[in-house]
């Protein structure tokens, strides 16, 4: 799909801002396969041809939502692993990313739905996550790196805990329950990778 041309004035930019607002808000009432053109117009209160001036379609528009999610998830790849220690360092890393997705949980929901059906959604998605496999398996490679256990199959597993937990509402959740969450789930993780360590020193044979 090809780029959309960006907006020439700051009317144009309101204007474009207006309609991926508006979509936003019909994609999550609606579905992405609900939703209609005519409905974000409608709700954005512009003509298709306006529409038409800023977005090719819907796949169009909501590949814009999807950019800004996808960034904000990709700061959180590459910032810094720091803390004064591992399971703080865990910690934060988990609760920086179940952020994005308290922030963006619609986007991703309509995001899913989308790639269940679509090449390029699901593309997208894949790109998305094997950014941040390949940047926790850079963090365990020297965790893992004399044990039987290969850092990206390390890595997979542990991405796809968070991603399942947040994709499955806790991102909708109170601020106090999503705190507890993410604290099971750093101790999962660090939990999960002592004991792959352990194997280092037992000898232990990968499964």
């Amino acid at each position: 799909m090809e780029p959309e041309p960006g907006p020439r004035t700051s009317r144009g930019l309101r204007t474009r801002t207006r309609l991926r607002e508006s979509a936003r808000r019909i994609f999550a009432e609606r579905g992405y396969a609900g939703a209609r053109v005519e409905d974000i117009v409608a709700d954005a209160g512009v003509s298709h041809g306006t529409f038409y001036t800023y977005f090719e379609n819907k796949a169009a528009v909501l590949d814009a939502l999807i950019d800004v999610t996808s960034t904000e998830l990709q700061t959180v790849v590459d910032e810094p692993w720091d803390g004064p220690d591992a399971p703080s360092t865990v910690q934060s890393v988990i609760d920086r990313f179940v952020a994005v997705f308290a922030e963006h949980g619609d986007i991703v929901g309509v995001w899913l739905e989308a790639s269940a059906h679509d090449q390029h959604f699901r593309q997208r998605l894949r790109d998305v996550r094997a950014g941040y496999v390949r940047r926790v398996a850079e963090v365990l490679g020297p965790v893992l790196a004399d044990s039987p256990h290969r850092a990206v199959d390390a890595a997979t597993a542990l991405v796809a805990m968070v991603e399942g937990y947040a994709s499955q509402g806790m991102a909708d959740q109170a601020l106090g329950r999503r705190a507890e969450a993410v604290r099971t789930l750093s101790r999962l993780w660090v939990g999960g990778l002592l004991a792959l360590a352990e194997d280092r020193e037992s000898g232990g044979a990968s499964s």
